[in-house]
């Protein structure tokens, strides 16, 4: 190999490292659907958690979820939600929604200490969430994985994190 050539190459390598790499947009992005209105805007209630299990991966043991166990109640105080594990929202009334999980994530205004934002497409909706065709989490406070240890032997425990969050629900104009 030339002296040339081994310069080429070593340069090529550096520009491919120096490229930066995908970062979540910032929750400033977030913006409504196009063609929607919110519907629904919910806020979970103290008690709310994100709960992380203990759990063995290929690269060791982690931390993973988290699910949500979270009671909400609308801005107008008239619906309150129950939203947990899949995710799903389930009202007192019966009325429910479910997600299949982020269209996308967005660093929230603290991502050091609060879960994403996040962007969710509905499915499944039923009852006063029929219409509902996409859900916003924004607004976030705490819920970030435990800073605790999970190794071998805190494998299947699980930690209760607090959080806040509002939700939006959104329907067609």
């Amino acid at each position: 190999m030339t002296i040339h050539r081994a310069i080429v190459i070593a340069i090529s390598a550096l520009a491919l490292c120096a490229q930066p790499a995908a970062v979540p947009p910032r929750a400033s992005d977030l913006k409504d659907p196009a063609g929607q209105k919110v519907e629904f805007r919910f806020r979970t209630l103290p008690n709310s958690v994100q709960i992380y299990t203990c759990r063995q991966t290929n690269l060791g043991y982690a931390w993973a979820g988290p699910d949500p166990d979270a009671v909400m109640v609308s801005a107008d105080k008239k619906l309150t939600v129950h939203h947990y594990k899949g995710p799903t929202w389930e009202a007192t009334d019966g009325s429910i929604v479910r997600s299949e999980g982020p269209l996308a994530k967005h660093f929230s205004t603290d991502s050091n200490t609060a879960v994403d934002w996040l962007e969710l497409p509905a499915k499944s909706p039923s009852g006063k969430f029929a219409k509902v065709t996409f859900i916003h989490r924004i607004e976030t406070s705490g819920g970030v994985a435990p800073a605790k240890t999970c190794d071998v032997q805190h494998a299947g425990d699980q930690e209760r994190v607090s959080y806040s969050a509002t939700y939006l629900f959104y329907v067609p104009k």
